[in-house]
């Protein structure tokens, strides 16, 4: 097969899955399409028009979309951490060369694998004229991630191709036009090579063809292996996981299709019908004729032995159970957002059910981490940085309150000499009172800068001849 367009069978596989999740995350205009086709062999305009007001009709809870955010919520309520040498700072603000943070462009990749369970990092390299260069973050989402290859290499399996799906945009007078492209990122004898495909030919009609070949230069020589790597919701390798969010889309999709009916049947069926009986033609006649007004300040007269009342019918509640049984399983499946207040747990269940529902987040945060830290990796080696890289991403979901009496006793075991210092700061750390990317060196160095080791001048006949600060 020697088209580069070529898609991988689990990729089509999984495509409309994907599909699927992402439009009942985006909200009600992206899943008013699903509903049912109400008589679907009646093409008449009233049946076109009731199906139009079918679906207008349908009111749509976004469970799935308010259980993807609260998650990120969870994961990025502190910021990651982030340790690269100066030369890499950059990063910080503008990881990915057109303005965007690492942990912007992170928390978008945590949105993506929650709801297809795979994305992608690339790491390119842009040469600056007359200023050296700079390496770039690049992401890529799982319909972009068309075909890969993985293979031996000294003894370890590697990625040897992939080939990844771009849209180039392009001026077209006032407007614009994308264009279809194709990466492919390949690891030949030599190193790594990255070769970019464009249709030739009448309005891009033609055969696929190479526009572009690069073969990326580290200060040490050729890359030798792709610069990319997969971000899963299971693991990094190549396979497709599948998505986090998939089984409560599904519920919500059917969540969805009952509100429809549910509606549907309050609109023709909600209202009381009056009823008359025991009428005859000339009644019926003048009823026609001049109308029959219904309210306490309109009375209704009746022929002799007529009667007049409201026909109601009964609640739906066949409807209403399953819309019910749908919103009791998204909540047991994670969305936890979609009841205003949960029954009180004591602090061992609640921090149970928490560490229950965080599992599978827990897992995609550690990949993030361990896909950004990799990305850095290389970043580093394209500018011929050498020291070590981390990026480290949240994953305390559960809020940890600072106890004073706690660090008390810690500090004074500390003084004792029974505690080392750098497991205080460590705990310290985690409860949010030392920065998590100030590191003991910066916190040393600035306390040996003050006076008295607390920077309170006033303080220092006090200090008992206790160890200054922490």
């Amino acid at each position: 097969m020697n088209d580069v367009s070529y898609k991988r069978p689990e990729y089509i596989e999984a495509l409309d899955r994907w599909k699927m999740v992402q439009d009942v995350c985006a909200g009600q205009h992206r899943v008013v399409d699903r509903l049912p086709e109400i008589n679907a062999h009646d093409t008449s305009d009233e049946n076109k028009a009731r199906n139009k007001a079918y679906r207008e009709r349908a009111v749509y809870k976004n469970a799935t979309g308010h259980t993807r955010n609260g998650l990120i919520g969870l994961s990025f309520h502190k910021d990651p951490t982030l340790k690269v040498p100066k030369k890499l700072e950059y990063l910080q603000d503008n990881a990915n060369g057109a303005g965007i943070s690492i942990y912007q462009q992170s928390q978008a990749s945590l949105e993506r694998i929650l709801e297809t369970g795979r994305h992608g990092l690339y790491v390119d390299y842009h040469s600056d004229d007359g200023a050296g260069g700079h390496a770039v973050i690049l992401t890529y989402t799982a319909e972009d991630i068309i075909n890969w290859r993985t293979g031996m290499v000294n003894g370890h399996l590697v990625l040897t191709m992939i080939v990844l799906r771009e849209g180039k945009e392009e001026k077209d007078g006032f407007g614009v036009k994308i264009t279809e492209q194709f990466r492919e990122l390949a690891l030949e004898a030599d190193g790594f090579v990255c070769r970019v495909w464009q249709r030739k030919g009448p309005r891009g009609g033609g055969p696929l063809e190479v526009v572009e070949e690069h073969e990326p230069m580290t200060p040490s020589g050729r890359m030798k292996e792709i610069p990319f790597t997969f971000i899963g919701a299971q693991n990094n390798d190549p396979s497709v996981d599948e998505s986090p969010l998939y089984d409560i889309a599904v519920i919500n999709l059917g969540h969805y299709r009952n509100s429809a009916d549910y509606e549907d049947s309050v609109f023709w069926c909600g209202q009381a019908q009056p009823w008359i009986s025991g009428v005859d033609e000339q009644w019926l006649k003048m009823a026609r004729d001049e109308g029959v007004y219904v309210g306490s300040r309109s009375p209704i007269p009746v022929p002799s032995g007529g009667q007049f009342g409201f026909a109601q019918p009964q609640a739906n509640t066949l409807v209403k159970e399953a819309m019910a049984d749908k919103n009791q399983m998204m909540i047991e499946l994670g969305a936890r957002m979609v009841m205003a207040s949960i029954a009180a747990k004591t602090a061992t269940e609640s921090r149970g059910d928490q560490s229950a529902a965080t599992s599978v987040l827990a897992i995609c945060v550690a990949n993030i981490s361990e896909a950004y830290t990799r990305a850095l990796m290389w970043c580093a080696l394209y500018m011929g940085v050498s020291e070590n890289v981390a990026y480290q991403v949240n994953q305390e979901f559960v809020e940890l309150a600072a106890d004073p009496q706690m660090i008390a006793a810690l500090v004074q075991l500390w003084q004792q000499g029974g505690f080392a210092k750098v497991d205080l700061r460590a705990y310290l750390r985690r409860m949010g009172l030392i920065a998590p990317e100030r590191t003991d060196q910066q916190i040393d160095n600035e306390l040996a800068e003050q006076p008295d080791g607390l920077g309170l001048d006033d303080l220092e006949s006090g200090n008992g001849g206790q160890p200054g600060a922490v």
